[in-house]
């Protein structure tokens, strides 16, 4: 699904556009960051590549229920959220109405030594807020690994509560009434 919309924002005065990403995004950068965090990535394929991802980000924007979108600091392609829509209906725990249309968000921030500066939130915050405003959605949910801390921290903080984390994974949601913007993101345009 490409979105017909896009973010533009500024975190301190670095330009920043959040928008739905396209094969010739991939870089060797993105390439290397899915093989070291393969772990928490469940389908990324053993010789994943460019040529390969191209492929995959090509057949996910086509489709109709799943896309990803990228996060660009001053054009360069740090991370991207991946986002699947549900039409089934949702039980929402604590509350005694059943949603349908909501989405499932998973981030990825490429290098290492891009993380630990708040663009998990951001990529948490824009994809949010972008689905709100391109498809009105109002509910979201995320699932990430009990040891992926790092990742529940960046939900957390936007205003997502935890709904399970009696397994291996922690599974958190919110509704877009509750989003938090991150103080450090300024400026935001649709």
């Amino acid at each position: 699904m490409d979105l017909d919309k896009s973010l533009l924002f500024k975190i301190n005065n670095t330009n920043c556009v959040f928008r739905t990403i396209n094969e010739t995004d991939v870089t060797q950068e993105y390439i290397d960051g899915l093989k070291e965090q393969n772990k928490y990535i469940e389908n990324i394929p053993p010789n994943v590549s460019i040529s390969r991802q191209q492929d995959y980000i090509k057949e996910t924007i086509n489709s109709k229920n799943n896309t990803i979108c990228g996060l660009f600091l001053d054009g360069e392609l740090v991370g991207t959220a991946g986002i699947q829509l549900s039409n089934s209906e949702i039980y929402v725990q604590d509350s005694e109405n059943v949603i349908n249309n909501v989405a499932t968000i998973g981030i990825f921030v490429f290098s290492k030594s891009c993380r630990g500066k708040g663009l998990g939130k951001t990529l948490v915050w824009a994809s949010t807020y972008l689905l709100h405003n391109a498809i009105q959605l109002e509910w979201f949910f995320a699932g990430m690994e009990i040891d992926n801390i790092p990742s529940n921290k960046s939900f957390l903080s936007c205003g997502f509560k935890n709904i399970d984390n009696s397994g291996k994974d922690y599974k958190v949601k919110i509704k877009i009434s509750d989003l938090k913007k991150p103080a450090f993101i300024k400026k935001v345009v649709i």
